[in-house]
């Protein structure tokens, strides 16, 4: 008889951002003194209680990035399950409605095409977002972006 898998009590919910301009998407890369240091990533972040997850986007787009957001529709939710860790993490569209970019938590960032992803080293939960990426041959128009 199969056993159920153990309690993974550190379940944490994340939001990332899908910054589409024309046929790019941004990325950004981990500073070195955080955990997957210099992994890229679609940047967001831990949603905060009674917060939704298109609220946290917001937040932690201009926490992070100074950027104001527009956060469309919800493109994938993905799991992934570490030995310590469950990450449900939730990738929306969004497009820039006003700011100045300015990277106040990464390391760098690109405006990657869709077929440059796979050269990147991403952390495990983007990178199924990635793999969802790939068959895009055209990303969505969300409108003029900054």
């Amino acid at each position: 008889m199969a056993q159920d898998p153990p309690h993974i009590e550190n379940h944490i919910k994340v939001s990332a951002a899908l910054i589409i301009q024309g046929d790019r998407i941004f990325i950004a890369q981990r500073p070195p003194h955080k955990a997957h240091a210099l992994y890229w990533e679609f940047p967001g972040g831990k949603t905060e209680p009674g917060e939704s997850p298109e609220e946290c986007l917001r937040r932690e787009i201009w926490e992070e990035l100074r950027l104001r957001v527009h956060v469309g529709d919800l493109f994938k939710h993905v799991h992934y399950h570490h030995k310590d860790h469950h990450i449900d993490l939730y990738a929306y569209w969004c497009s820039i409605e006003q700011g100045e970019l300015e990277l106040r938590e990464h390391e760098a960032c690109y405006w990657a095409r869709v077929d440059e992803l796979q050269c990147f080293q991403f952390t495990q939960a983007d990178r199924q977002v990635v793999g969802c990426l790939e068959g895009f041959h055209r990303l969505p128009y969300l409108g003029t972006c900054h």
